[in-house]
C-alpha cells in the first residue's frame, strides 16, 4: 500500500494546479512523462523504470473501479485506498485500527476531508443514500472498541497550547474562501517568510507561482463549482456575468486579471452568503461562517464540529456526481482537482508536513497560525471556541489545562482571561436556529471543565554586545524585566481577584529553547511557585482559599546536543526549584536513544562555543557525581577540550590583571554555572561583600538567589566563582565569543559517557516525583526519531509493557502522561495520540521478528499512563 499512498499525495498535493487548469483534460495532464517528472522527488528510491511501472500500475487499476475501463478517472485511486481504512459507525467515519499507521501516514499530507468526503460520497453514491450529517470529529479516530472503552474512564489533557489547538488551517481556509479580497496584507507576509512546503519540481517548465494567486483562483472555482451544485443561476438580476481566465500562469503579471475582478469575485460570493448561508450570532452581530453551510442545516450538525460542516459537504458533493458518473460535471473534473491541489498546498503553509525536524521549522509554522484569524472576528472567536469546545465534545476529559501568555500588568491580564472565559463557557458563536430561547443550548461549556497555566515566552537576547551598555546589561535583561511583569501581574491578579485567580493553577515557559535558557526564568519562577497570599482582600471574598501555585517548562525538546537538552532539564530542578507534583514538557534528551541521534547528526555537530563549554563542564560534573568510571580516555579529552575553551572565551578577556593569570579548574566553572539561578545584578560590583547583605525583605527581593541546600553558602562566598558569574553576564567579549560555532566531533567512548548520563538522570528525576509530559505526535514532528514506538515513553515508564524483571527494574518508571501540544499545527486530537502509541507499539517487533507486545499488555499500559495523566493534573480535587 505504500505506493498506493505515495501516489495519492502526488496527485493531490505535489502536482501542479496551473498545468492541470490549463490542459484542462486528464487525458492531457496525467501522462507519463509528467508523473515520472513529479515523481522524482515522490518515489526518491525508485528508478525511472520503476515510476513508469507505477503509473502503468494507476493506468490499468488504481484509476479504474471494478476493472471497468470506461469509469477511469484519477479520483478513483481514493476509493482504492479508502475502502480497505474506512468503515463508518453512527454516521462517522473510523480508521480500521490495524491500519491507522497507514492512514496517518497520508491524511497527515492531504487532510483528511479529502479521504472521509470521497468515501462517504463513494458509497453513497451506490446506494443512492442522501447524507444531512456532517459534523463529525476533527481527527478521525479509529474503531478500536477496547481503546474507546479504556478512554471513557477519563482523560487528563495537561500539555494543550489554546492558540495552536484550534483548527487553524480548516478556519483560515473558510475565511479566504468567504472574504477573498480582505488578506492581501496577509498574503504578502507569507509570501516573504520561507515557503514550508519542501517539494522539488523537476519540471523545465515551471515558473515561480504565487500562492496568493493559486488561493483566488481556488475561490473562484469553488464558487463556480458551489452554484453549479446548487442551481444557482448566475444570470438573475443581481447577478454579473462573471468568468475569470484561469489557464493563464498563477503570477501577478499573467494573472493581473484575475486580481482586478477581486472585488467582483468578493461580491458574488457576499451574495451567496446572504441567499445561501447559516446564519450565526456572534456576540451582538448576525454573521454567516461559510455560504457552503445551508440555512436548513439539521441541528444534529450543530451540536457537534458545526465549522466544517460547508466545505466538507462541498466536497462530497462534488465527490458524489464524479462517482455517480453524471455527465454534467464531467467539464468540472478539471476544475475540482485543481481546488483540491491549491487547497492541499495552501494547507502545507499552516500544517506542519514538511518532514523537516527541530523546533525551528515549527515554530515558522506556529507563527503564522493566526495570520487569517482576525482577532474579534467569528473565524477567531471559533478557532478558540472549537480548540476547547471539540476536545470537550469528542473526548471524556477530567482535567483539562489550557496554556495561555502571560501580560504584563494585572488588568490586561484580568481583561485576557476575562476574554477567554467569554469566548470558551459562553455561546460566542450561536446558531440562528438557537435564537429561539425555546431551543436546547448546544454550545454551552462548563468553567469547571478547564483551568489555565500560564506560559512565559522564551524570547532571543536581541542585545547588541558592541553596544558600551552591554558592560552593564545582563544576558536576556529585556526579557528578564518583562518576566518580572507578568509575574506581579499574576500574583496581584491571585491577591485580588477571587475567580480569575481559582482558575490560574500552574506557570510555564514555552517556544524555543535556543531563544532562551531556564536560568531567565529562574526569579519569576521562584516568585511565584512559593507565593503566598496576604489576605488582605480576605473579606471582600466570598471563601477563603489558597491553592499552590505548580511549574512545568518546556525542556529538553530540542537541543543542538542531548548534553545540552539534559542540561536544561537540570538547570529546570536547580533552577526554577521544580519539586513533587511540578512537569517537564517533553524532555526527550531525557530518554531518546543516544546511539541513534548521534548516527542521525553524522556523528558532526554544530553548536555555539557557549554551548560546547557549558555542555563540557556539566558532563564532567555528571560523570563525578555518578560515579562514571568508564572512558578514562575520553574524560581527558574533555578536560582538555575545557582547558581550550575556557581560554578561548573567558581568560583571553578579562580586563582584571589579577584573575587574567589565574587558573580556573572546571570545578570552580561549575560553581559558577550553579549560580546562573541568582539574580546577575547581585554580583554585577562589589564582589567582596556578602550576596545576601544585598537584597532587602520584600517577597520579589528575597527570590533574587536561588537559596537550596543543593548550593552551599562557601559557594556564593568563593570570590572566583562570583566573578565567573559576572564575566559570564557583564564581559561583551566572553558573550561575543560565545555566539561563535564550533563544530564538534561525536567519538564512540563520549556516547558510552552521554547514555550513562542519561540514564542516571532518569532516575534523578524520578526520584523526585517530577513528572513528564509527552506529546508523541509534536516530538515524532521536531524529534529526530521517526517511528512513533521509538518514543521515549517506554523507556520512561514500561510497567505492564515489559514481562522481563531486569528491564522493568532498570526502568526509572517515571510518571508519565499522554498530551497533544498544539492539535491544530499537528492535526492530531487526544485521542488519537494514544491510539497511535498503540498501534505502533501492536506492530513492534522483537528480536525474533515476533510480535513484541500483545493488546492487552498495551492495554494496561495506557492504562497506567492515563491515571498518571489525571494524577499529573494541577488541578486540585
Amino acid at each position: 500500500m505504500d505506493n498506493l499512498r505515495k501516489s495519492i499525495r502526488l496527485l493531490f498535493v505535489n502536482y501542479c494546479s496551473d498545468k492541470i487548469l490549463n490542459l484542462k483534460s486528464e487525458e492531457d495532464y496525467i501522462t507519463k512523462q509528467n508523473f515520472i517528472e513529479n515523481g522524482l522527488y515522490s518515489f526518491s528510491s525508485y528508478s525511472l523504470d520503476e515510476i513508469s511501472n507505477v503509473f502503468t500500475k494507476l493506468e490499468s487499476d488504481w484509476f479504474l473501479i471494478n476493472d471497468k475501463k470506461n469509469n477511469k478517472s484519477v479520483f478513483n485511486i481514493l476509493t482504492h485506498f479508502n475502502s480497505k481504512i474506512l468503515v463508518e459507525e453512527n454516521l462517522e467515519p473510523f480508521v480500521v485500527f490495524e491500519h491507522l499507521l497507514k492512514w496517518r501516514d497520508l491524511s497527515y499530507y492531504v487532510g483528511e476531508d479529502l479521504l472521509t468526503c470521497s468515501h462517504f460520497a463513494y458509497l453513497d453514491s451506490i446506494s443512492q443514500r442522501r447524507r444531512d450529517f456532517f459534523s463529525w470529529r476533527p481527527t478521525t479516530f479509529s474503531n478500536n472498541k477496547q481503546l474507546r472503552t479504556l478512554l471513557k474512564k477519563g482523560l487528563a489533557e495537561n500539555h494543550f497550547h489554546l492558540k495552536g489547538s484550534g483548527p487553524v488551517f480548516d478556519l483560515s481556509w473558510i475565511n479566504i474562501m468567504n472574504n477573498v479580497n480582505k488578506f492581501e496584507n496577509e498574503f504578502d507576509l507569507l509570501e516573504r517568510e520561507i515557503s514550508l512546503l519542501t517539494k522539488i519540481s523537476n519540471s523545465s517548465v515551471t515558473s515561480r507561482k504565487s500562492l496568493k494567486i493559486l488561493v483566488y483562483k481556488a475561490a473562484y472555482i469553488r464558487l463556480k463549482l458551489f452554484n453549479f451544485l446548487n442551481n444557482i443561476d448566475q444570470y438573475d438580476d443581481k447577478r454579473k456575468e462573471f468568468k475569470v481566465d484561469l489557464s493563464k500562469d498563477s503570477n501577478p503579471i499573467d494573472s493581473y486579471d484575475l486580481i482586478l475582478r477581486l472585488n467582483d469575485l468578493n461580491q458574488e460570493i457576499n451574495l451567496n452568503r446572504k441567499d445561501c448561508g447559516h446564519c450565526f450570532k456572534h456576540f451582538k452581530n448576525v454573521e454567516v461562517i461559510d455560504y457552503a453551510i445551508p440555512k436548513n442545516i439539521h441541528k444534529q450538525n450543530l451540536e457537534h464540529s458545526y465549522i466544517f460542516y460547508g466545505e466538507r459537504k462541498f466536497l462530497y458533493d462534488c465527490f458524489k456526481k464524479i462517482y455517480s458518473r453524471e455527465n454534467d460535471f464531467e467539464k468540472f473534473h478539471y476544475l475540482f482537482h485543481s481546488y483540491l491541489l491549491i487547497k492541499a498546498q495552501f494547507r502545507a503553509e499552516l500544517i506542519q508536513i514538511n518532514d523537516k525536524v527541530g523546533f525551528g521549522n515549527f515554530s515558522k509554522y506556529q507563527n503564522r497560525k493566526e495570520f487569517f484569524l482576525r482577532d474579534k472576528s467569528i473565524y477567531h472567536t471559533a478557532f478558540v471556541n472549537l480548540a476547547v469546545h471539540d476536545t470537550l465534545t469528542h473526548s471524556k476529559i477530567k482535567s483539562f489545562e489550557v496554556r495561555i501568555a502571560p501580560k504584563e500588568s494585572y488588568i490586561d491580564l484580568t481583561k485576557s482571561i476575562k476574554l477567554y472565559n467569554t469566548v470558551l463557557t459562553k455561546n460566542a458563536i450561536q446558531s440562528e436556529k438557537e435564537f429561539n430561547p425555546d431551543f436546547k443550548n448546544l454550545n454551552i461549556i462548563s468553567t469547571e471543565q478547564h483551568f489555565y497555566t500560564i506560559h512565559y515566552i522564551k524570547d532571543e537576547d536581541k542585545f547588541e554586545t558592541s553596544n558600551i551598555s552591554s558592560y552593564i546589561t545582563c544576558r536576556h535583561f529585556d526579557l528578564r524585566k518583562k518576566i518580572k511583569k507578568q509575574s506581579i501581574a499574576i500574583s496581584t491578579l491571585r491577591e485580588s481577584h477571587l475567580k480569575y485567580f481559582e482558575s490560574i493553577r500552574g506557570i510555564d515557559a514555552a517556544s524555543s529553547e535556543f531563544a532562551a535558557s531556564p536560568e531567565v526564568f529562574a526569579h519569576g519562577f521562584r516568585y511565584l511557585k512559593n507565593h503566598k497570599l496576604k489576605g488582605t482582600l480576605n473579606h471582600l471574598k466570598d471563601k477563603i482559599s489558597e491553592h499552590k501555585m505548580y511549574a512545568t517548562y518546556h525542556a529538553g525538546e530540542d537541543f543542538y546536543d542531548i548534553l545540552d537538552g539534559l542540561r536544561a532539564i537540570d538547570e529546570c530542578v536547580l533552577f526554577l526549584n521544580l519539586s513533587q507534583g511540578d512537569r517537564i514538557g517533553h524532555a526527550l534528551a531525557l530518554g531518546i536513544d543516544v546511539r541513534e541521534y548521534y548516527e542521525f547528526k553524522k556523528y558532526k555537530l554544530m553548536l555555539p562555543k557557549q554551548t560546547v563549554l557549558d555542555n563540557t563542564v556539566w558532563l564532567l560534573a555528571k560523570i563525578r557525581k555518578y560515579g562514571i568510571s568508564i572512558c578514562r580516555n575520553e574524560v581527558n579529552r574533555l578536560e582538555r577540550l575545557y582547558e581550550i575553551l575556557f581560554y578561548e572565551l573567558y581568560q583571553q578577556n578579562f580586563d582584571e590583571s589579577e584573575f587574567k593569570k589565574k587558573y580556573f579548574h572546571q570545578t570552580v566553572y561549575f560553581d559558577a554555572w550553579k549560580l546562573r539561578g541568582d539574580d546577575p545584578y547581585l554580583y554585577f560590583d562589589n564582589l567582596q561583600e556578602e550576596v545576601y547583605s544585598k537584597i532587602n525583605l520584600t517577597y520579589w527581593e528575597r527570590c533574587r538567589i536561588n537559596d537550596i541546600p543543593v548550593i552551599l553558602k562557601n559557594v556564593r562566598n568563593n570570590i572566583d566563582v562570583k566573578f565567573l558569574y559576572q564575566q559570564y553576564h557583564f564581559n561583551p567579549k566572553i558573550k561575543e565569543q560565545g555566539k561563535m560555532i564550533k563544530q564538534l566531533e561525536i567519538s564512540h567512548d563520549y556516547i558510552l559517557l552521554v547514555e550513562e548520563v542519561q540514564k542516571n538522570m532518569m532516575h534523578a528525576i524520578a526520584s523526585l516525583n517530577i513528572g513528564i509530559e509527552c506529546n508523541p505526535t509534536s516530538n515524532y514532528l521536531i524529534g529526530t526519531f521517526k517511528r512513533y514506538a521509538k518514543h521515549p515513553i517506554t523507556k520512561f515508564f514500561n510497567l505492564g509493557l515489559e514481562m522481563d524483571h531486569n528491564v522493568i527494574k532498570d526502568c526509572p518508571q517515571l510518571s508519565v502522561s499522554i498530551n497533544t501540544d498544539d492539535q491544530g499545527i499537528f492535526s492530531t486530537s487526544l485521542e488519537n495520540e494514544y491510539a497511535l502509541m498503540a498501534i505502533a507499539l501492536e506492530k513492534e517487533k522483537d528480536e525474533f521478528g515476533k510480535p513484541k507486545y500483545n493488546s492487552k499488555m498495551i492495554s494496561e499500559w495506557l492504562d497506567k499512563v492515563r491515571q498518571m495523566g489525571i494524577e499529573q493534573s494541577f488541578k486540585e480535587s
